[in-house]
């Protein structure tokens, strides 16, 4: 994840770059109009995620908008939590006595010629999915004529964690679980958009995203490639 977020790094500087100078003969944006943009990148904090997500708005001045965005990211938890071992305690029986039922007392004999063994249990982290209906206020600052557009956003909604462990037990066999739960989400980040065409740019989205669930926030960093059109 360390080397894919530094080639879209470099990619983005490069794409900001080249195409500051072709849009400049480019005409104006309206300075209100609406506003359609997908992003594509990845995610890290409670483990890696890949991210897909798509929104649409509406520019209400200049400088402020109202957007509504379906984000979803698919990945593993990253953590690897064993669970203690689990076993079960060997009776203790001692000699039988001397008026014990012989029943009883073949069961004490076998008990202590193969007494029970630790049973480990391993649990492995598996699949983890995000999913967020957001609304965002989003805040531009258009520079360079219109040719890039630096915004800060942020807002919320409702986020939905589905999680699939699997259990391990040493037969061997797996055992999987999954639980969905709902949130509030929260977001709050920024970016750039450099404007290519009309009204068709690209850029870079940077964010932080929190999911309240009940047994714990799950929090990631985003880092994705943003396309946009505005008209």
């Amino acid at each position: 994840m360390r080397i894919a977020r530094r080639i879209l790094g470099i990619a983005a500087f490069v794409t900001i770059v080249l195409a500051s100078g072709f849009a400049a003969a480019q005409p104006a944006v309206p300075e209100t109009g609406g506003r359609v943009y997908g992003l594509a990148g990845g995610g890290f904090g409670d483990g890696p995620f890949v991210l897909s997500g798509a929104g649409a708005g509406l520019r209400l001045t200049r400088h402020v908008g109202l957007d509504v965005e379906l984000t979803h990211l698919a990945g593993r938890s990253g953590r690897a939590e064993p669970l203690r071992p689990f076993w079960f305690d060997t009776p203790e029986f001692g000699i039988p006595a001397l008026d014990m039922d012989p029943a009883e007392a073949g069961a004490a004999s076998f008990a202590e010629d193969f007494p029970l063994h630790p049973l480990p249990l391993s649990f492995e982290s598996g699949d983890r999915d995000v999913t967020a209906f957001l609304t965002k206020f989003t805040v531009e600052f258009p520079i360079a004529d219109g040719r890039l557009f630096p915004y800060l956003t942020g807002g919320g909604g409702i986020g939905r964690v589905t999680e699939r462990p699997s259990f391990f037990i040493p037969i061997p066999l797996a055992i999987p679980i999954e639980h969905s739960e709902l949130g509030l989400a929260l977001t709050l980040g920024g970016g750039v958009d450099v404007r290519l065409w009309r009204g068709l740019g690209v850029g870079v989205d940077i964010r932080w995203l929190r999911v309240l669930r009940g047994y714990g926030a799950l929090d990631t960093a985003q880092v994705a490639a943003r396309a946009s059109y505005r008209f």
